[in-house]
């Protein structure tokens, strides 16, 4: 009889701790956002301790690069030219976003971001110590990744690449699409935003095989 209580009162623990109610309230996203759903709220500091609210930077696209630190460099070259066409004339929010989530425990935090101090990156660098973003849509770390936010604070495009001109050009006229809405008005999001980006097709043309894209 105490073993039938025992295994009961273990599998009432196990739906309790594991619920979706429960799983959302520590913080883990069990599902993937899609596009044109509203995205995670997040509230991150950056590596000068700036805090980044998502609902604070509604108004404007929110463009987020993120990726293992090993593909810093080639992120960079995205950070670079968005900064350029986007972030410089204050068209967009430009995030930087690192998944600290399994950092070494042999290293410390105030390490983390003096490196990242260090790297001088172009654009702000959040620390996402929960990794929330890369939960949200199950990131592939192993190549940089584009995310990208409406106005509104939906999921307008997530794409991974590494980076080169022609793929830069599909993913700068996505964004200036967005620039095109008025965040006041809030009309229903064109389904031509949630269409990937695929070097060589023009935007709004038949996509194809998505390649190495989510």
């Amino acid at each position: 009889m105490l073993k039938v209580i025992r295994r009961v009162l273990f599998t009432v623990l196990v739906v309790v701790l594991f619920s979706p109610a429960a799983l959302m309230a520590r913080g883990y996203a069990y599902y993937k956002v899609q596009v044109g759903a509203p995205f995670t709220h997040f509230d991150i500091e950056d590596i000068y301790h700036q805090r980044w609210v998502s609902t604070y930077l509604r108004g404007k696209p929110i463009i987020i690069l993120t990726g293992h630190r090993y593909q810093r460099y080639e992120m960079l070259k995205w950070a670079e030219t968005f900064r350029r066409e986007f972030g410089l004339p204050g068209l967009a929010h430009l995030l930087w976003v690192v998944n600290l989530r399994s950092f070494p425990w042999s290293t410390s935090r105030g390490t983390v971001i003096s490196q990242w101090r260090d790297f001088n990156a172009p654009i702000p660098v959040l620390m996402d110590w929960q990794g929330m973003v890369g939960k949200s849509l199950k990131v592939n770390y192993n190549v940089p990744n584009i995310i990208i936010i409406d106005a509104f604070g939906r999921l307008a495009l997530h794409e991974m690449h590494t980076y080169n001109p022609e793929v830069y050009a599909a993913v700068s006229a996505r964004v200036k699409s967005l620039l095109s809405v008025n965040p006041g008005v809030d009309p229903y999001m064109s389904p031509m935003m949630a269409q990937p980006v695929v070097p060589g097709v023009p935007v709004g043309s038949p996509a194809g095989r998505r390649g190495d894209s989510l």
